[in-house]
């Protein structure tokens, strides 16, 4: 009778075998990778037969890379001298516009004329003086429609671009099950997509015993079919590959945005 209860309890799967609190699970997870100025809570459920369910949300600072600054004004320069007659129709009121910015007073076209004098009266000063540099630089060029007018509309408006941080935050779940020889509880989602796509994801525990009700978040992408495009025809080898650490030693980081822009 007894060899018999061994083996109905050998049979149960593991998630049912084993009392869910004996098993060293992640709770609420609080991760950070300050690399790609990301973090990311997550509460995860009781482990059940089918695994153990967890609730993401995550936060992320975008901001364009310095480094390609110089590339990005190229192209908007190229891209404002290619671009047809019909796209600067309104060219020819463009310095009534500025003018009236300039001086404080809502512009011809505005409908709501007190709204929009009132808006602009609560703009900060450095905030007003970027976006009339701008719009200088835009006049310039509508007037001249050289290289070097197109090239400062093309750095005022990067320049722009470069001081914004983009602050976004998403939701998802995903489920896990324990590799009991590694302790990690582990994530494998086969995408439907063209690449072939294998999200792969892990909660680990770090290695510093300091950290003993801690946990580190791993996540990467791995492409199957490498010689596809995905669905706007991009190659499937330029999808991000890179393994993304979190991890539970968190704090700030520098990343010098003079402008934030909310993103749902």
């Amino acid at each position: 009778m007894r060899k018999f209860g061994l083996l109905a309890l050998a049979s149960l799967p593991i998630s049912s075998a084993v009392a869910a609190d004996d098993v060293e699970r992640p709770t609420t997870v609080y991760v950070q990778n300050k690399d790609a100025k990301s973090a990311i809570v997550a509460t995860c459920d009781v482990p059940v037969a089918d695994g153990m369910h967890c609730h993401f949300t995550q936060m992320s600072v975008g901001k364009p890379d310095e480094t390609k600054a110089q590339e990005r004004i190229a192209k908007g320069a190229a891209d404002m001298l290619k671009a047809p007659a019909s796209e600067f129709k309104d060219c020819d009121k463009f310095a009534a516009f500025l003018e009236a910015v300039e001086s404080g007073k809502a512009p011809p076209e505005v409908t709501d004329r007190k709204q929009f004098e009132a808006d602009w009266a609560k703009e900060a000063p450095e905030s007003k003086a970027d976006t009339i540099r701008l719009m200088r630089a835009f006049a310039s060029f509508c007037q001249t429609r050289d290289a070097a007018s197109a090239e400062a509309v093309a750095r005022a408006a990067d320049e722009l671009q470069g001081a914004t941080c983009n602050i976004s935050n998403w939701s998802f779940d995903k489920t896990f099950t324990q590799n009991y020889s590694t302790k990690r509880w582990q994530s494998t989602i086969q995408t439907n997509d063209s690449c072939g796509t294998i999200e792969y994801s892990e909660f680990a525990k770090p290695d510093d015993p300091k950290a003993n009700y801690f946990w580190n978040y791993t996540t990467k992408s791995i492409v199957t079919n490498t010689n596809g495009k995905n669905i706007v025809g991009v190659a499937c080898m330029a999808t991000d590959q890179i393994e993304h650490r979190y991890t539970w030693q968190t704090g700030k980081f520098y990343a010098n945005c003079k402008y934030i822009q909310m993103s749902p």
